[in-house]
């Protein structure tokens, strides 16, 4: 039987702390950035309820580098959802809305928006 010494038990405390706090200041699940771009979009001609926004959320990316779709360059990780309204769906007018909403990844505060009435 090996027996390690006290720095290995060291090294597992620690490397198991780390974990910890990167699990802790890591960007929130998609379902989770799901919902605070929901509060956001909240409203005609996005939905009123959960189930009418998410009928408007054509897709979700998690972005770490880069820039969004509105502009912005990419810090911290972001939440970037892909805004598609169809023409029968929207009741402030006559037409399609195809856009792209980014929030904090952290916070689910807005960082920027292609989107009318959100600008």
């Amino acid at each position: 039987m090996h027996r390690r010494g006290p720095l290995a038990g060291i090294m597992v405390l620690a490397l198991a702390g780390s974990l910890a706090t990167t699990q802790a200041a890591g960007a929130m699940s998609e379902r989770q950035a799901r919902a605070a771009a929901a509060k956001i979009l909240k409203g005609d001609p996005y939905g009123n309820t959960p189930d009418q926004i998410a009928q408007n959320i054509a897709g979700a990316q998690l972005l770490a580098a880069g820039a969004t779709r509105c502009g912005t360059k990419v810090t911290k990780p972001v939440w970037q959802f892909h805004i598609v309204v169809p023409k029968n769906r929207n009741p402030s007018g006559d037409s399609k809305i195809d856009g792209f909403l980014a929030i904090d990844a952290g916070t689910g505060k807005l960082i920027c928006a292609g989107l009318p009435f959100l600008d």
